[in-house]
């Protein structure tokens, strides 16, 4: 993140407050983010605090926070916010929840509503501060996965701020600040402040590890596929205990067999074919983790999901789960 060189503080045309005293300082940043403790490292220093915040729309703010003497901050759950922490200089230590980082200005730190929060910032550390409605930020990444959240959304504490895969997003806070410290463009124009706040929480659910990259990765790659073989795959899922052949799924999507193969070549390297076997072996392993029993109840699982030579089932299985299919069940048997 970049600094500004001039003495003017960063968003100083939204100054919230400046102040020496501890009380008024917590109330007034409590304002804004939610009510918290505060208390100096080193008592009987001198407190030397502001709080500038400037809203883009009505779901993401940016913040210059400072307290100058270090302090400890105790917010508890933040609950309805997401935090996006950048130390302009100096460093904190940042608990939230199992995880911990020492934030610089190279290593950003994004504390999660559903987590307990504690900070300790160092002597002369100002922070610029983006803050994220949960409600919308979540809603976006349900728009993303295009899928309910079952689980909520956790991000990874740290956030290295010289990732090449983050600098999107660095670079985009940085226009923002300075945008912002020029004039009232973005707010004077709704429409430019709610695009810019979709962005930033697209590009910060894309780039930012957290508890749900894995499946966002999946539904990204996943829209990049061609239709035809979007569609083949779900009809082969929606059918996977039925006998299916190549000519089945061609006449579902409407397309000749080589055109399908080729399309599925193209995009995974594996043929409709190959999809569907690997898809059945997932439903055997799982059925088969799912309870305990003998080989009888592989082979009849097995059978179930089309696999009627035992020999070459268990060689297919063992290469893509590496162990026996007995061995899976018989380990679930003795758990």
């Amino acid at each position: 993140m970049h600094t500004a060189t001039s003495p003017q503080l960063p968003l100083q045309r939204y100054r919230l407050f400046e102040s020496r005293d501890m009380d008024e300082a917590r109330e007034s940043v409590a304002r804004i983010f939610c009510p918290h403790e505060l208390v100096m490292l080193r008592p009987g220093v001198q407190l030397d605090a502001c709080h500038h915040s400037a809203q883009l729309h009505r779901d993401v703010s940016l913040n210059y926070v400072q307290y100058g003497p270090g302090v400890q901050i105790d917010p508890g759950h933040l609950q309805h916010f997401f935090l996006l922490q950048i130390p302009l200089r100096g460093g904190a230590e940042i608990r939230c929840g199992s995880q911990r980082v020492e934030a610089s200005r190279l290593l950003a730190s994004l504390p999660s509503p559903t987590e307990p929060l504690s900070m300790r910032w160092a002597d002369d550390s100002p922070h610029l501060i983006v803050k994220l409605a949960r409600a919308p930020l979540q809603a976006r990444l349900e728009a993303l996965l295009q899928a309910p959240l079952r689980q909520p959304l956790v991000f990874d504490l740290g956030v290295r701020l010289d990732d090449p895969a983050l600098a999107p997003l660095v670079h985009f806070i940085d226009y923002l600040r300075l945008t912002l410290d020029a004039g009232d463009a973005l707010q004077s124009a709704g429409r430019l402040g709610e695009h810019a706040e979709t962005y930033l929480m697209s590009t910060l659910l894309m780039s930012a590890g957290h508890s749900h990259s894995r499946d966002l990765a999946g539904a990204a790659q996943r829209s990049l596929m061609p239709r035809v073989v979007r569609r083949a795959q779900d009809y082969m899922a929606a059918h996977v205990d039925q006998p299916l052949s190549l000519a089945d799924v061609c006449r579902e999507v409407g397309c000749s067999a080589r055109a399908l193969q080729t399309a599925f070549r193209d995009h995974g390297r594996r043929g409709p074919m190959e999809f569907l076997r690997e898809l059945r072996l997932d439903k055997v392993h799982a059925e088969l983790k799912a309870a305990g029993g003998g080989v009888g109840g592989v082979r009849e699982v097995a059978h179930r999901y089309g696999f009627l030579h035992l020999g070459h089932f268990a060689a297919q299985y063992r290469a893509r789960f590496g162990e026996r299919p007995s061995e899976t069940r018989g380990s679930e048997r003795a758990r």
